[in-house]
């Protein structure tokens, strides 16, 4: 059995992690089945799923078609997850799942100190105590921190990767089975949390979309678990990244012609020559598709992992994240709200100072060694990369340089728009905060209340950059 505790309960309270089908569309199959056949089949939609309800064909057809390759029938059936009580670790997982919807219970605003975390099952008793012992110290001083005043949002960059998370996921047919087959059989492979839950899930579609179960025993094509290690990275003396060290992001790859790409874009999707090219007039357009057509690469450094969440909720990207098995445990990120009170900062910086003995001690036990991903700690650092595309970009921009975004993915987000206006100012010069690029505030009563001085802020961004891209 899969074992959870909290740590003012230890060994009273377990918690079984659990993924629980909790929606499905309720004419899955008879849906999916009318997508088989409408390609081939006389008829209109709604007769071909009107004579598909209560077939008893459909599940035969459908397996039969999965056979043969065709495998987007079944994204037309949607399943509503809820995962309980899984780790940390396993949101990070799944959420790096891009055709995939999640919500996810917030470490800014939530107290996690009594919600528990995960221990291994197979640990022998003394590798549990070690475990266990790395994981309290961690849950006692982010309790005290919380406890001190300092933000939630601070305090959790100590928060292990062991703790217990909530979420929901919404996702087709097809993507689940790419995720329960690449748990099984690809970078999920001697995870035993993982394991257990898409043993649940897999139970869970063979009652309510039985046409399914065989994809979620076949074998990927290709394995991806390959050498991902099971070792510890540390160092005899952690380290610590200060806020100002944050967001050195460098702009990777970016089009060399930007406007001109724009230009035809418009010229394709709007060749009336009485409707002439104007970016003012794209920008505020409803559906701006030519900014798709614009692609950026970013590698942004030394963000936290609790940073890379705020970005991955951003679907529409091509984003590379490392495994957490090859994060460094003795590099740790220290806010300025710790940084700047000596008592809070001592107590943050002795926590993880004999949080990275416990793990010099761990890192030779071998039981707890394959085990490594549980020990990394929210205010871990890892190097990422990602492309998006100019219309996503403004979205992103839109969010995250707003004074309501968490201060590091504001400090990255910034440092982004940064070098996108000193790369093509006549078209980023527009993007930044809701509030800068509409006029008003969307966040209603949690509003900064500084419009004015946010607006005034992004007037000013890049004043003294000249830019790299000529503009004709």
């Amino acid at each position: 059995m899969i074992r959870y505790i909290t740590i003012r309960e230890y060994g009273v309270m377990e918690k079984c992690p659990q993924a629980k089908i909790i929606s499905y569309n309720a004419r899955n199959s008879e849906v999916c089945a009318s997508a088989a056949r409408i390609s081939t089949t006389q008829g209109d939609a709604v007769d071909i799923f009107e004579k598909a309800c209560d077939n008893p064909k459909n599940q035969i057809l459908i397996q039969k078609v999965l056979q043969s390759g065709h495998r987007s029938i079944i994204e037309h059936a949607a399943f509503t997850i809820a995962f309980r009580n899984v780790s940390a670790f396993v949101e990070q997982y799944l959420i790096e799942c891009r055709l995939a919807s999640f919500t996810v219970k917030s470490r800014r605003y939530v107290d996690f100190s009594q919600l528990g975390y995960y221990i291994p099952p197979d640990l022998s008793e003394n590798a549990r105590i070690q475990y266990c012992r790395y994981m309290d110290t961690l849950f006692s001083a982010y309790g005290k921190l919380l406890d001190a005043g300092i933000p939630k949002e601070d305090a959790r960059f100590l928060l292990p990767y062991s703790f217990n998370s909530n979420f929901y996921c919404t996702v087709n047919a097809r993507e689940l089975a790419h995720i329960v087959t690449s748990i099984r059989y690809g970078r999920g492979q001697g995870i035993p949390e993982l394991q257990v839950l898409a043993a649940q899930i897999t139970h869970q579609i063979e009652d309510i979309f039985p046409c399914l179960a065989p994809e979620l025993e076949r074998t990927p094509l290709s394995d991806d678990s390959a050498a991902i290690p099971d070792t510890f990275e540390i160092h005899s003396t952690p380290s610590f990244i200060e806020e100002q060290e944050i967001g050195g992001v460098s702009l990777l790859n970016a089009p060399t012609d930007p406007l001109g790409i724009l230009r035809a874009a418009y010229a394709a999707n709007c060749p009336d020559p009485a409707s002439p090219f104007c970016l003012e007039t794209l920008l505020a357009s409803e559906r701006p598709r030519e900014l798709e057509q614009l692609s950026y690469t970013f590698l942004i450094p030394d963000i936290t992992l609790s940073g890379i969440t705020h970005i991955v909720r951003h679907r529409m990207q091509s984003i590379i994240i490392p495994p957490l098995q090859r994060v460094d445990h003795s590099r740790y990120i220290v806010p300025a709200s710790i940084k700047n009170d000596p008592d809070m900062w001592e107590l943050y910086r002795s926590t993880l100072e004999s949080a990275n003995g416990m793990l010099q001690q761990a890192a030779q036990d071998p039981e707890l060694r394959r085990y490594g991903y549980y020990f990394a700690v929210s205010g871990n650092v890892l190097d990422i990369m990602t492309t998006l595309n100019a219309r996503q970009l403004k979205l992103f921009m839109q969010l995250r340089t707003c004074k309501r975004a968490q201060w590091e993915i504001r400090m990255v987000a910034t440092n982004m728009l940064k070098l996108l206006r000193k790369h093509f100012p006549d078209l980023y010069n527009h993007f930044g905060p809701s509030c800068y690029t509409s006029g008003h505030c969307p966040e209603g009563r949690l509003s900064c209340g500084n419009a004015k001085a946010v607006i005034a802020e992004f007037e000013d961004l890049n004043r003294n950059d000249s830019p790299n891209y000529p503009i004709g």
